[in-house]
């Protein structure tokens, strides 16, 4: 869905200003650097966007040969022979640079790339813990999901997902970037200037304190970090799979972790996996795999 979104947004940036070409870094330049370097560019029946990502300034020019067609009526028009020297494509060019104006969205989209830039030290990758236990998913009223659930609901998944695709999601996360991540993921046609991704992992936290991990570039659908569920204690999850070996391991509840247990066990028995008691280590939960019959079988204390 945000696919699509993304296409149809892409039409409606080149409708609001034209073909432009992707938004070229100049960190720290002043703005006479900046005009220097979409010179470097050349001419083209394209708009160049040179963006700082030190400060989020954003220009845009247009670079052509010969007089400008609305000379005296250019915002910011600047002019200056290109050299030829060596530079045969530019001969007999006299390269003119004209500024043009930057639309709203385009300016705030440089302002928020250019904050995750300095909050992630330029590596435009970031981590958010994002807690959703307080957001109502009607199939599980009047009780709330977990992360068993995501596992074994592909509905919930789905909405999950979804969320996680959506400016929504850092309304509920207390990162210093929630902000910017938001403007890009709200406003992806002015993300369509920019060839910079920025790539988030989300700590999905459910009511119960269970948690999954999903991973996203901004602007694109977020996806499972596969093995990353755990519950509310911090033990592993397994992902549903094809292949019974998958579920072997020994999972140890101390005392004050029986609900983590009984959710444990019941979410096994949702994979098909057999349970029988008769453990005699108290707390352990003991998944051990038949080679013979390729079946795994869980064994839970009396």
């Amino acid at each position: 869905m945000h696919q699509a979104l993304r296409a149809i947004s892409g039409v409606t940036l080149l409708l609001a200003v034209g073909s432009v070409a992707a938004a070229v870094q100049c960190v720290n330049c002043s703005d006479a650097q900046m005009v220097s370097k979409a010179r470097t560019l050349g001419a083209s029946p394209n708009a160049h966007i040179v963006w700082n990502p030190a400060n989020g300034a954003v220009k845009k020019y247009r670079n052509y040969c010969g007089s400008a067609p609305n000379a005296g009526g250019g915002n910011g028009a600047k002019t200056a022979e290109a050299p030829k020297a060596g530079n045969e494509t530019n001969a007999g060019c006299i390269l003119q640079t004209e500024e043009m104006s930057v639309s709203a969205d385009v300016a705030g989209m440089g302002d928020a790339l250019g904050q995750i830039w300095r909050g992630t030290n330029g590596t435009f990758k970031s981590g958010v813990r994002a807690n959703i236990g307080g957001r109502s998913f009607p199939t599980y009223l009047p009780g709330r999901p977990s992360a068993h659930d995501f596992l074994s609901d592909i509905q919930l998944r789905g909405e999950i997902i979804d969320l996680a695709s959506s400016p929504q999601i850092f309304q509920m996360t207390s990162s210093a970037l929630a902000g910017p991540f938001a403007y890009v993921v709200g406003h992806l046609d002015a993300l369509l200037a920019f060839t910079q991704g920025v790539v988030i992992t989300i700590d999905i936290v459910f009511d119960d304190g269970s948690k999954i991990q999903l991973r996203a570039t901004l602007g694109e659908n977020a996806t499972y970090v596969k093995d990353s569920a755990r519950d509310s204690s911090g033990h592993f999850l397994p992902d549903r799979s094809s292949n019974p070996q998958d579920y072997t391991g020994r999972w140890y509840f101390p005392p004050g972790q029986g609900p983590d247990m009984a959710a444990f066990i019941e979410y096994m028995r949702s994979l098909g996996i057999p349970i029988s008691s008769g453990a005699a280590n108290g707390g352990v939960v003991t998944c051990t795999w038949n080679p013979t019959n390729n079946t795994t079988t869980c064994v839970i204390p009396n």
